[in-house]
């Protein structure tokens, strides 16, 4: 007769290493995964340390932003909250079945312009976020488009959307429309 499963938060943690290193999950995905938890669930009760299926994601948020307040930006808050729910999700799916495990980024909501264009948002909703679920292609696929996760800092990630036949110089263009889109950004010639 087995052990029983070990679904405490050390396991998590060595969870997040594991999709990692066997590429199931993007570095950069693990990584939001890893600096969340590690900072939410610092001080849990003893018997959620060691089960986090009984963590209480809200009310564990909650108390994290009571301990800390201001810790996190206004902007952070929401996306930590989601990182922290989103990997225990992921690492008890992946208990209950680990020979079948898949990590399934969240889906796209349908934009209403379809158009080819640059998106870029810091950070997007939970619902038209797009993960990078590969190590080595760090890109989703969707149609005649690819979805890239940029880490831009340590708690702020950008999107940027390109076709899948993207020229040297399109791609060029996009990034001189990048430097424009900086808040210290100085036309050449521009007066001081």
């Amino acid at each position: 007769m087995g052990s029983e499963p070990d679904y405490s938060r050390a396991a998590l943690a060595r969870f997040i290493e594991f999709v990692v290193a066997k590429g199931l999950v993007h570095p950069a995905t693990a990584q939001g995964w890893r600096v969340a938890t590690a900072k939410v669930l610092e001080e849990l009760p003893a018997d959620q340390d060691e089960d986090v299926r009984r963590i209480d994601v809200p009310a564990t948020f909650k108390a994290f932003l009571n301990r800390y307040p201001g810790r996190l930006s206004p902007a952070s808050v929401g996306e930590y909250r989601r990182r922290v729910g989103r990997a225990i999700e992921e690492f008890v799916r992946w208990m209950e079945d680990p020979g079948s495990y898949a990590f399934r980024p969240p889906g796209r909501t349908p934009r209403a312009d379809a158009r080819r264009r640059l998106e870029v948002a810091a950070p997007a909703p939970a619902s038209e976020r797009q993960r990078a679920t590969t190590a080595p292609a760090s890109a989703q696929t969707a149609g005649e488009d690819i979805t890239f996760e940029y880490p831009l800092r340590p708690d702020l990630s950008a999107e940027v959307k390109v076709p899948r036949d993207l020229t040297v110089e399109e791609a060029r263009r996009m990034g001189a429309f990048l430097v424009t889109l900086a808040v210290d950004f100085k036309p050449a010639g521009a007066e001081r």
